[in-house]
């Protein structure tokens, strides 16, 4: 593409940008697997720090708001401070608040509490039947709509936490929403 003279300029950049897009795509795709087997044999080192729970949210919300221009998120709650891997607690932030975007069309809720960290949803739900399975590597919900998808992120979620001795507690009704809580321990 790039030798080929005749191929017009804007043709060029069209194919040149999908290239760069999907390089980009596969390259995520091989992080998370990586990422995934370094917890799931429990390679993943962590360094713990003092660390203000809302500035990791603004920072994921400011990640997320080019992908999603037109929804709010709000905070809710006073700020705490906890000890975590700041890298690996905005990873899994972030997966939560992308589930939360890609699932429902309404705002999106983030209650701060001295002992949690809430994300809720209005959005399509899950069924109690497959809570249990959600945080199981390659798991997908069977009709959540959303085909692009690995079924690592709550893996993901569930690991990052496993290694900080936090807890990830769901609740969720077909329909109305769901709330996935960061219990800190």
């Amino acid at each position: 593409i790039i030798n080929d003279e005749k191929m017009p300029e804007a043709i060029k950049i069209k194919f040149l940008n999908k290239i760069y897009t999907n390089a980009n795509k596969m390259s995520q795709i091989v992080d998370k697997l990586r990422l995934t087997l370094k917890l799931e044999e429990e390679k993943q080192a962590i360094v713990l720090t003092p660390c203000s729970i809302k500035k990791i949210v603004e920072n994921c919300i400011s990640d997320l708001e080019d992908k999603y221009k037109d929804r709010k998120i709000h905070i809710l709650g006073e700020d705490t401070r906890i000890r975590v891997d700041e890298i690996l607690i905005s990873m899994a932030i972030l997966n939560l608040l992308e589930n939360a975007l890609k699932y429902s069309e309404d705002e999106i809720v983030i209650n701060i509490l001295n002992d949690s960290v809430c994300i809720v949803d209005k959005g399509i739900g899950i069924d109690e039947s497959e809570i249990k399975n959600i945080n199981q590597k390659f798991y997908r919900v069977s009709n959540n709509g959303w085909n692009n998808s690995l079924g690592l992120g709550l893996f993901i979620v569930q690991s990052i936490l496993s290694l900080h001795y936090f807890s990830l507690k769901v609740k969720s009704e077909i329909g109305k929403g769901s709330e996935f809580c960061i219990e800190f321990e």
